[in-house]
């Protein structure tokens, strides 16, 4: 079979909201713009993932008290950190009648419908003239010197090389950091093990009444928020997250009716236990479950593995669990779960400049900013919670005064390779400030600036570390993005 050949200014693989970003904001700068998915829709965790919680519009406060900053699907107390391509598929949505936020004044958490998503993302990208390119993967790629010359892509035509004067990395796992040379560090400094794996759960038959007055009952058992407020919010028809259960959850774990997930590191499974409403319909609800831990997602052996057991052990054993323990699910049964494996962290770039903890601690300004993440760094436990511990061992850091922090564009580019740019997740971050980065709002963020920096320099033949960066600011505060 015989390879064929496409040409582009910029390719950007990856349609979460990292690679949406970048493809509509390459477009709008006037480049010819290709996206590469490797599913049949767009949207990756956003839509397939089932992370229906579009989280960090605004900046956190107080998440874990018992005031506003902890009922974050309501939350308006702090300002908005995050506009651009965010606000306005947030807005998109809402006039679809498929999100729970307003036009312009979003809460800190936007829950929506994901299948009113997919529609919307197709119509966005052929409003701004970026093509299509869906159920293709991305798996190699050929350098000319410290350039990428082309992306090898396999699909039903067979094998296709697509060239591009530019390339965006916004595939989550940062492939073509990898392949390009670029540099990366993953995971833990010690062992390189990343935050767990998941999979959401939607269950149907649930009378979360019960579950509002068991933690009425027992409210040293919710982690986070008043089951009081929380009960206001319920009757009121608004979207609910009640994160808990750790008395049940060690009780199941002693009886040994709690499923064992892979990698945990303690003798029973704490893991972080989240049901949410979303904008699901009434008695039906889905889960937040941590339920495979130390996998590597740059190893296709690891990534079959979990899939395998989490769908054979977990999802079932999970919902065992519920049935005999949380009150409310004693009837409750799968609806449907996510076809995409929920991830948190694989590869991060060896950038310019590493985006890190103090920086969020501090409120960091940079010149070269090219938008702003109000996220808390939220950083999964890599081994399951202790039996002394809430949230399954997550650890949750605020700034001592949060306003939010500056993202600078160094952290979007490698010094090694001329004409990458990388949005989402694997920026150069260290593993604390990619707890805050990899919210879906602050991955749009820089995937926007990613696109129109790699639009810039595809049009202009530029290196990507030559883009005039007080250019791209102009740019990127035109279209409604904080700078």
């Amino acid at each position: 079979m015989s390879v064929g050949t496409k040409t582009y200014d910029v390719v950007v693989v990856g349609s979460g909201p990292a690679g949406i970003g970048a493809a509509l904001a390459s477009a709008r700068s006037g480049a010819k713009t290709l996206i590469i998915e490797k599913h049949s829709y767009l949207g990756g965790m956003m839509t397939g993932g089932l992370v229906t919680g579009f989280h960090g519009m605004r900046v956190h406060q107080g998440h874990y008290s018992k005031g506003p900053g902890s009922m974050l699907m309501t939350d308006k107390h702090t300002p908005l950190v995050v506009k651009g391509i965010a606000l306005e598929m947030c807005n998109r949505l809402k006039e679809a009648g498929a999100a729970y936020t307003d036009i312009d004044d979003p809460p800190m958490r936007v829950e929506f419908d994901p299948e009113a998503l997919i529609p919307i993302l197709f119509k966005m990208c052929q409003e701004s003239g970026v093509d299509v390119l869906l159920d293709s993967i991305a798996f190699g790629l050929e350098m000319d010197h410290n350039r990428i010359e082309y992306i090898k892509v396999a699909n039903k035509s067979g094998e296709t090389h697509i060239y591009a004067k530019a390339f965006v990395d916004a595939s989550g796992d940062g492939d073509l950091i990898e392949w390009s040379g670029a540099g990366f560090h993953m995971g833990t400094d010690e062992n390189r093990r990343c935050m767990p794996l998941t999979i959401y759960m939607v269950l149907g038959d649930v009378d979360l009444q019960k579950l509002l007055d068991y933690y009425k009952q027992n409210p040293d058992d919710l982690d986070i928020g008043d089951p009081e407020k929380w009960q206001k919010l319920f009757d009121a028809g608004a979207p609910i997250a009640l994160m808990g259960l750790h008395k049940l959850l060690v009780s199941a774990g002693k009886d040994h009716v709690y499923p064992m997930p892979l990698g945990c590191e303690n003798e029973i499974a704490i893991p972080i236990f989240d049901i949410q409403t979303s904008v699901l319909p009434a008695n039906t609800c889905k889960l937040l479950v941590d339920m495979a831990y130390g996998i590597d997602l740059t190893n296709g052996d690891d990534w079959s593995r979990a899939e395998m057991d989490i769908r054979t052990n977990q999802l079932p054993g999970i919902l065992a669990f519920m049935r005999k323990y949380v009150p409310g699910f004693e009837n409750c049964y799968c609806l449907y779960t996510a076809s995409q494996l929920g991830t948190r962290e694989s590869r991060r770039l060896d950038g310019v400049y590493t985006f890190c903890h103090k920086d969020i601690m501090t409120n960091a300004h940079f010149e070269d900013s090219i938008g702003r993440t109000g996220r808390a760094m939220n950083v999964h436990s890599t081994g399951g919670g202790k039996q002394d511990e809430i949230s399954g061992g997550r650890k949750w850091t605020e700034a001592p005064n949060p306003i939010g922090a500056d993202i600078p564009y160094r952290a979007l580019i490698s010094p090694k390779v001329g004409n990458l740019v990388v949005g989402g997740r694997c920026i150069s971050v260290d593993r604390d400030a990619l707890g805050s980065v990899r919210g879906e709002p602050v991955c749009m963020v820089t995937g926007e600036a990613a696109g129109a920096a790699a639009a810039m320099a595809a049009l202009r033949d530029i290196a990507v570390q030559d883009v005039p960066v007080g250019e791209l600011q102009e740019l990127l505060k035109s279209r409604n993005v904080i700078i």
